[in-house]
């Protein structure tokens, strides 16, 4: 099974939606199972459009922050940026997540009160664990079942809005805001769905979305080009631009930061198991960074000793000044690692730069819908 994934997941991210490869009996297969898969989605979605399958709602404002495509949109530093924002509003916050490899996912549980963690990583998930450290003052809850979460996080913290991490394919709940995060430079890939492609479900499901936000987003992205998908799709929504923007760096173990151009001119050994791998490797490198060697495992990977080692002596054999990774990957490491060379950590933030005003006058308006919300508003405004 652990070959057969980056198998898959290098074909997944290759080919066309308009003159798909299919160079091989494995891409026949994986297409076929991807029709399946798409079919099964659209009877599920149909389902809950007609109202056969029902929702379940709740006296607070939730909001959806998801994707349509597998990982590497940056859900999880937007759900940080979004939850920060709606605290700073004045508004009683909390976050559920899903717990995506963690033990808790199925019974749920409390991973943070926004003062202490209160679950480790193997609980709670290695994003719910990454998310827990960037909220300030906000709970965290996990959970496969939203709408318990939410109940208890209502009754335990007194939440006003709820903030679901990767809730756009979660029909069981209702929302108020449904924000969707679009690769600006990849939107849909390669248009297939899992496995044959990133989709995970066809791309008329954006039509649910109330709003837009291209992540990644650099000048030379298409806009117009990506516009006119989405409107042909959801018309009249808002579109929203963010950059991922690298934020911190320090030596793990240290909660002292260190200047991002510390990394200028030093050779490294780059290692990650994230989504997008190549585009972590492209931020060292644009920090300067001499990448020299890297590594990349499968997102959400656990480390072994094994990794450890591997990563240790291929940084040790290439004399490398140091070692760096995500701040995802520093929670699945775990503590147990050589003293030398030092690990980096570098730490990731989202920047709306000019639609940052925009994108707060949205959502700030959104709230506005729930008159004990609307009250704190108005006393913070």
């Amino acid at each position: 099974m652990h070959s057969l994934r980056p198998k898959i997941e290098r074909v997944m991210i290759e080919g066309d939606a308009a003159s798909p490869a299919f160079s091989s009996a494995f891409e026949w297969m994986l297409y076929a199972c991807s029709q399946l898969y798409q079919l099964a989605v659209s009877v599920r979605i149909y389902l809950y459009e007609r109202e056969i399958f029902s929702q379940n709602s709740l006296p607070c404002k939730v909001v959806s922050i998801g994707n349509i495509t597998v990982g590497g949109t940056g859900k999880t530093p937007m759900v940080s940026y979004v939850a920060n924002l709606l605290s700073g509003l004045g508004l009683k916050v909390a976050v559920i997540s899903r717990g995506y490899g963690g033990h808790a996912q199925r019974s749920g549980g409390i991973v943070s009160d926004g003062k202490t963690t209160l679950m480790g990583p193997r609980a709670s998930g290695d994003e719910p664990q990454l998310l827990a450290s960037r909220l300030k003052g906000i709970p965290l809850l996990v959970g496969k079942d939203r709408y318990l979460a939410g109940k208890q996080a209502m009754s335990r913290f007194g939440a006003s809005v709820l903030v679901l991490d990767d809730g756009f394919q979660h029909l069981a709940l209702k929302r108020d805001v449904d924000l969707l995060l679009i690769d600006s430079a990849r939107p849909f890939g390669n248009g297939h769905c899992v496995p044959r492609g990133p989709l995970r479900e066809p791309v008329s499901g954006i039509k649910r979305a109330s709003a837009f936000v291209l992540t990644r987003w650099t000048g030379d992205s298409p806009l117009n080009r990506q516009r006119d998908v989405l409107e042909a799709h959801a018309p009249g929504r808002p579109i929203f631009k963010c950059m991922h923007v690298p934020e911190t760096l320090f030596v793990a173990g240290q909660e002292k930061p260190i200047d991002l151009a510390t990394l200028k001119g030093q050779r490294l050994f780059a290692f990650s198991g994230i989504a997008r791998n190549e585009a972590f490797r492209e931020t060292v490198s644009s920090l300067g960074g001499d990448v020299i060697g890297f590594l990349e495992f499968s997102d959400h990977h656990r480390y072994t000793k094994d990794d450890v080692e591997s990563i240790w002596k291929g940084a040790t054999d290439k004399g490398v000044d140091g070692i760096i990774t995500t701040e995802k990957d520093l929670v699945n490491l775990g503590t147990d690692t050589p003293s030398m060379p030092l690990l980096l950590v570098l730490g990731i933030r989202i920047s709306f730069g000019d639609d940052a005003e925009a994108f707060a006058s949205y959502l700030k308006t959104k709230m506005m819908g729930n008159p004990h919300i609307g009250r704190a508003l108005r006393k913070k405004g």
